[in-house]
């Protein structure tokens, strides 16, 4: 007698069909999540890509509003660039580039109180070249208000935190000789003149030194290969006897305390200085 497999069949065939069924609808929800998936990386980076190229126009856009400002000083106008730099810092923050533009404006416009407030705030929160050059201005008020001791030691903490800035050591060597520390004056305005020889203020101060010292033939020589126009060296011998006239008061007031005189440095000394400048003088440097 045959039996019959129909219905034993039909009853292996559906859960076999349930489980294919389940299976298909699986792997449907399966692709259906990859791609929503795969969509939501796509926006994540699509996403990515307009933060980074609305960065990369904010920052052109400071950049280019912090190079403004640069050349508003550089060109003198620093009334105007106080004006731009409150809008900068309003937009993009104050960042110690900007609050080392704001001392110098502030100190330039004749607002001493608030240039050394803004100088003492950089020197305490910046490092290394932001926080020389907020000692450098510090110096430089001092040197404003003749008070040229102060100066000195705010232009030696400048000078160690940025010893190669040669206008740093010049301002250095020109505080030194206003104080009547002549020979102390020597290393920083030789040290500024092999940094930058193309520098006229650097140069002036240099002839400064030497006609200060005695070496006028020197000084002479130097200003003659250096090109500098005969204005300049007349302020550069009234400045030079100026000095000579405080070194010999400290001089003499050394003496009266007992203190050794300080040694004139020997023509080879400074026979370096002249080198410098007679190459920034065939080279085409301007005063």
């Amino acid at each position: 007698m045959k039996r019959s497999v129909g219905p034993a069949l039909g009853r292996v065939w559906k859960p076999a069909a349930c489980l294919l069924l389940a299976a298909l609808s699986g792997c449907t929800a399966g692709n259906n999540g990859a791609t929503a998936m795969h969509e939501q990386a796509e926006a994540q980076v699509e996403l990515a890509k307009l933060r980074d190229k609305t960065a990369r126009a904010e920052y052109s856009e400071q950049a280019v509003y912090l190079g403004l400002i640069r050349k508003m000083q550089q060109d003198g106008l620093y009334f105007a660039s106080l004006a731009h730099i409150e809008v900068y810092v309003q937009r993009f923050g104050a960042g110690p580039e900007i609050q080392a533009m704001r001392a110098d404006a502030l100190r330039e416009t004749g607002q001493d109180k608030a240039a050394t407030e803004a100088y003492q705030k950089l020197a305490a929160s910046a490092k290394g070249a932001e926080a020389a050059h907020a000692h450098h201005g510090l110096g430089l008020l001092a040197g404003r208000q003749d008070d040229f001791a102060r100066a000195v030691t705010e232009l030696r903490e400048a000078a160690a935190l940025d010893p190669v800035n040669a206008r740093i050591a010049s301002d250095l060597g020109y505080a030194l000789m206003r104080a009547g520390a002549l020979q102390d004056a020597r290393v920083p305005v030789m040290q500024a003149l092999e940094l930058d020889a193309r520098n006229p203020r650097v140069i002036s101060n240099a002839a400064v030194w030497l006609m200060a010292d005695g070496k006028r033939a020197q000084a002479n020589a130097m200003m003659q290969k250096a090109a500098l126009p005969e204005a300049t060296r007349s302020a550069i011998r009234k400045e030079a006897d100026r000095i000579a006239r405080a070194t010999a008061t400290r001089d003499r007031a050394a003496a009266r305390s007992g203190q050794p005189k300080p040694m004139s440095a020997p023509a080879t000394a400074v026979a370096v200085v002249a080198k410098p400048i007679a190459v920034a003088a065939q080279e085409g440097a301007t005063p």
